[in-house]
């Protein structure tokens, strides 16, 4: 086993990639992220398909707090990000499209939002493909087991997970008889809403029809519908002329009636054929089409702090977006405030 890590972060989400940048800004060293995918990000996902790159997970961005206002700053800066509409809309049950009244930026990344999460992690020590599985104590340490290509395990003075708290009360297992109970419950209280993503590509002719019924709608929500919660035309981000792509999104309770992943694919026939119900009659005749089920997509009741922690044998936090919200921001500060309490 190799030396001990100052700290361990099991996630490569915005809360851990938050977490670890700012670490690493204030001059600690020793620090090491652990994710189970191939990439950085979480929800702020893009995958590349058929010659374009689509967003699946987080749509757009608006910053509220000046915290969050800053990076968006330094993205806007970077060229990283940039205003894909200050107008979004909604459709009403009863079939009426209105323009919503708050008027501000929603930013995109045009290479795909998890250019986002690139930028905060690119001077990070990642480490793919590792899935924690357990922790245990081992003296004044913690004992992190990861299953990858070959199971290793890994000693650090500090472990944060920064991961949805559901899977995190699997990897605290073997600490069921340490923890306290009251904390232990309040980890097991986060309980997560899930959502399916539909991404599925069309014609120019298609596109074209769409322009003319719609024009200028990029973003709609659609409110008491029992199966789509949003539609938007994601190929409208890409600087670059890209073939066209929209991308739906299921609400809740559809998604919680197709728990497995093996079930996407009636999931997402069913919504195309709702999209066509309620906008236009060729959305189930995409070119191609690929949902994806997010299991643990927004926490039901998200806490009002930004962590969970115990120092005993060594300190232990918990975070993600189910501190303080559901949006990127959330995690974002909630990430940072896990930095400030360490370096405390």
């Amino acid at each position: 086993m190799t030396t001990p890590l100052e700290i361990a972060i099991v996630g490569a989400g915005m809360a851990g990639i938050a977490c670890a940048s700012q670490l690493q800004a204030a001059g600690r060293q020793g620090i090491a992220i652990f994710e189970k995918s191939r990439g950085v990000g979480g929800r702020l996902t893009t995958r590349r398909m058929f010659d374009t790159c689509v967003d699946r997970g987080t749509c757009y961005i608006s910053p509220k707090g000046d915290r969050f206002r800053a990076l968006f700053d330094r993205l806007i800066a970077a060229n990283i990000v940039e205003t894909w509409t200050d107008t979004t809309h909604t459709l009403t049950k009863n079939g009426d499209l209105l323009a919503d009244a708050d008027i501000y930026p929603r930013y995109v990344a045009p290479s795909g939002m998890n250019q986002i999460a690139k930028y905060l992690a690119k001077d990070l020590d990642l480490r793919f493909g590792q899935r924690a599985i357990s922790i245990q104590p081992d003296g004044k340490l913690w004992r992190l087991t990861l299953e990858g290509a070959e199971p290793t395990e890994i000693l650090a003075r500090t472990v944060i997970l920064a991961i949805p708290a559901p899977q995190a009360v699997d990897v605290i297992a073997p600490l069921a008889n340490i923890l306290p109970e009251e904390f232990l419950n309040d980890l097991r209280a986060i309980e997560y809403y899930p959502s399916i993503a539909v991404a599925a590509g069309y014609t120019d002719a298609q596109l074209a029809q769409w322009k003319a019924v719609y024009p200028q709608v990029r973003s709609i929500t659609c409110t008491d519908d029992p199966i789509l919660g949003w539609i938007g035309l994601d190929s409208s981000k890409r600087q670059q002329p890209a073939p066209p792509v929209f991308v739906l999104q299921s609400t809740p309770n559809f998604a919680a009636k197709y728990p497995n992943p093996e079930d996407v694919e009636s999931a997402s026939r069913a919504m195309l054929e709702r999209a066509q119900e309620r906008f236009l009659s060729w959305f189930p005749d995409c070119q191609w089409q690929q949902p994806h089920l997010w299991r643990y997509a927004f926490p039901k009741s998200p806490r009002s702090d930004s962590y969970l922690s115990i120092d005993a044998p060594a300190p232990l936090f918990f975070t993600g977006d189910w501190c303080r919200g559901w949006k990127v921001e959330d995690a974002y500060l909630a990430g940072l405030a896990v930095a400030e309490a360490i370096s405390r």
